[in-house]
């Protein structure tokens, strides 16, 4: 009986072991291969790879950093197709998932925020927007010059929407922030 029973247990554990779970290894691998698509301007294929990236991270219970660039990649790919709704509830559970992060990065809650304004405001969502614009404000200096430049190109986005509102004063800061940026 008990040779009946570890031969069992070792069959089932070859099968678990030819069931191929996902690693970080894979993930990244996916990743890049998301990487290469997006830089080739083939959206449907980096969105794929990208999807796949983020199912193996959480598979493999990667930490919240490699989750929330998962997150962010996918819904930048998303972003970049038009998807922008879709960009946006990645772009939320990035910024979710990044501000629970140990250690926090700054620069990296940062850029997700302007992520999110930048896809609500492709959406008309400009005063959800206004909102996140207001929280990064102090956070734009931790970003790194490239986020800072579309940091910039964003706020004068909303700027421009705000002009002549109530909250055109709102509008003249985010101009102002954004001529410092540059």
């Amino acid at each position: 009986m008990k040779t009946h029973t570890i031969s069992l247990l070792c069959a089932v554990s070859l099968l678990a072991a030819c069931a191929a779970p996902a690693t970080i290894t894979t993930s990244n691998e996916q990743q890049d291969a998301c990487n290469a698509a997006e830089l080739k301007g083939q959206f449907g294929e980096a969105e794929l790879a990208c999807v796949k990236a983020l199912q193996s991270a959480e598979q493999a219970g990667a930490s919240a950093d490699i989750l929330s660039q998962r997150q962010y990649n996918l819904g930048r790919v998303k972003r970049l197709q038009g998807k922008n709704a879709e960009a946006e509830q990645l772009y939320r559970q990035a910024l979710a998932t990044e501000e629970t992060a140990q250690p926090r990065s700054d620069a990296r809650v940062g850029r997700r925020m302007v992520e999110l304004a930048s896809a609500l405001a492709a959406q008309g969502k400009w005063q959800e927007g206004t909102g996140y614009l207001e929280r990064v404000l102090p956070l734009l200096p931790k970003l790194s010059p490239a986020s800072r430049t579309y940091s910039a190109e964003v706020l004068r986005q909303y700027a421009r929407q705000l002009q002549g509102g109530p909250q055109a004063a709102l509008g003249a800061r985010f101009e102002a922030v954004a001529a410092s940026l540059q």
